[in-house]
């Protein structure tokens, strides 16, 4: 079959390519069921590269347009599995619908604990006094103070004294005034890990000062770079770094510490998603082997749900002033009443509850992934699957990341590019890192399929 293509300079070939057929199906060109010439075929035919044409197919099969067949090729889509061309005129601007979001760092919102929370804000809203109604402690309520030292010493082996621990509207929140208050202090650079999470290099910059990249190997955060750098200061996830899964080593750890008394330094301790592990002993928090120089900081946004905007801090003693000051600025604290409710929730064991339910979840939802990858895509090597919410998908070398990832979020698969996360880019071999938490297991497997289909 041959199709009439004309290409002019400028546009990239395959937005033309899309373009023509996408027109071609609207006017009744293109009947339904017609099939299309394979890739390969059509590509030597129009004299461009093969990968013009199956990035032109994936993103028409992704809208609806054409549709992938076993043993069919690719084929017009039957008139019911795209819209009028009313719709059609606009669609084409749309990014395509998510059906399988393997993002990393996401909890399963279909788990949050709705009546259990429910019972802790109805217990909140009868017994709090009519007092407490008023602005309050810019630290946050004192029972969640209080019962987040509880919590973090038992689960965390974080020393927590309720008088330094500070509630935030999420973590993000929480490191921007702890950076504030450096900043005040006279402190202007900040060690971030590379490759890391990048909100937390943005928290750094919006207070003017300067992020200062550092690399990450499986070991962590490689200390000995700290040593040449002139920081004041240094943000780490060490139970398990984001995005690699990397647990710091014991001896990076003293190293670390070491650095931080030397230079009386603050370390930023990101422990968003300790809790989750499977095949590892817990890691305790760094802040508990030296308190003075450790700043402890989690969040409810992997545990419960981003919704719940709701992290804590534990403080060194000497920093806490200075960080309330931030919060009294502009006062915008979480509600007192949500903060009541959460102290209800921890000090009753439920979020305890939770999490041990969840981590079984994740677990098999884990394990489905792994296999899946295994069978359907045997020369990707896996990394950074025994805790947290996700794991490194290492592609074979040369495999180009970022047209994979397009790839295959056009065929309505979100993942990252490990890429994304560097703020260097160094040279490493291409990856993916994939969440698996918000699908079950049969979704997972037919992801790992649309991912084997744009590999292929």
């Amino acid at each position: 079959m041959e199709l009439l293509v004309e290409f002019e300079p400028g546009a990239p070939l395959h937005r033309q390519l899309e373009r023509q057929l996408r027109d071609a199906v609207r006017a009744g060109r293109l009947r339904p069921g017609v099939p299309l010439p394979a890739s390969r075929l059509l590509a030597e035919e129009l004299g461009v590269s093969r990968g013009v044409v199956v990035e032109a197919y994936s993103q028409l099969i992704a809208e609806g347009y054409l549709a992938a067949r076993r043993g069919a090729g690719t084929v017009v889509a039957h008139s019911s599995q795209y819209r009028d061309n009313r719709a059609l005129a606009s669609e084409a601007t749309q990014p395509p619908r998510i059906v399988y979001d393997l993002r990393p760092g996401q909890p399963d919102f279909a788990s949050f604990p709705r009546q259990r929370m429910l019972s802790a804000l109805s217990r909140a809203m009868r017994e709090l006094p009519d007092n407490a109604l008023t602005y309050g402690d810019p630290r946050g309520a004192n029972e969640l103070r209080v019962a987040v030292s509880d919590y973090v010493g038992r689960v965390r082996a974080a020393v927590a004294a309720p008088e330094n621990v500070i509630v935030s509207s999420g973590l993000a929140h929480g490191m921007t005034n702890i950076w504030l208050a450096l900043r005040d202090r006279g402190a202007k650079r900040v060690a971030v890990e590379d490759p890391g999470w990048r909100w937390q290099l943005r928290t750094v910059e919006q207070t003017g000062m300067t992020p200062v990249p550092v690399r990450v190997d499986e070991h962590g955060l490689v200390v000995e770079e700290l040593e040449r750098l002139d920081v004041d200061a240094v943000a780490v996830t060490p139970a398990h770094h984001f995005p690699t899964g990397a647990v710091m080593s014991p001896g990076r750890r003293a190293a670390l510490l070491d650095w931080a008394r030397r230079r009386d330094a603050l370390v930023v301790e990101d422990d968003y998603d300790a809790e989750y592990r499977y095949d590892r002993e817990p890691v305790a928090a760094l802040q508990g082997m030296d308190p003075n120089h450790v700043a402890f900081c989690a969040t409810t946004s992997k545990t419960l749900a981003p919704a719940m905007r709701l992290a804590w801090m534990v403080l060194p003693e000497r920093y806490v002033a200075d960080v309330t000051r931030q919060y009294v600025v502009t006062w915008a604290s979480p509600s007192s009443i949500h903060q009541v409710a959460m102290a209800n929730f921890l000090a009753s064991g439920e979020l305890d509850r939770h999490i041990r339910r969840t981590r079984r979840i994740y677990r098999r939802r884990r394990d489905a992934l792994v296999a899946a990858l295994a069978e359907q895509l045997p020369e990707v090597r896996i990394r950074g699957a025994a805790a947290g919410l996700q794991l490194v998908a290492w592609l074979p070398e040369g495999a180009d990341e970022p047209a994979i990832a397009g790839a295959a979020r056009r065929r309505g698969v979100a993942v990252h590019a490990l890429h994304r996360h560097f703020t260097c880019g160094p040279d490493v071999p291409p990856a993916l890192v994939l969440g698996y938490a918000q699908l079950n297991e049969i979704a997972l497997r037919r992801a790992v399929g649309e991912l084997g289909a744009v590999m292929t």
